[in-house]
């Protein structure tokens, strides 16, 4: 099953299986941690995306003193 289509709770389930498993119980939390932060990074990114817009005459912000 992708992961995409994995609902929070099957997710979580299935480190649960894995680390009933052996598997080590902080790579599992890591995972789901940063899935569950890389989601709503991407909900929230999108929000913006859809509320402001992309505007190229924005300077970039990397690199202080250029642009």
């Amino acid at each position: 099953m992708e992961r995409d289509e994995e609902s929070q709770e099957q997710r979580a389930l299935r480190s649960l299986r894995a680390i009933d498993e052996g598997a080590d119980i902080g790579a599992e939390a890591f995972a789901l941690a940063n899935e569950f932060t890389d989601r709503h990074t991407g909900r929230f990114t999108g929000w913006l995306r859809r509320r402001f817009g992309s505007s190229p005459d924005v300077p970039s912000t990397d690199a202080p003193g250029e642009g």
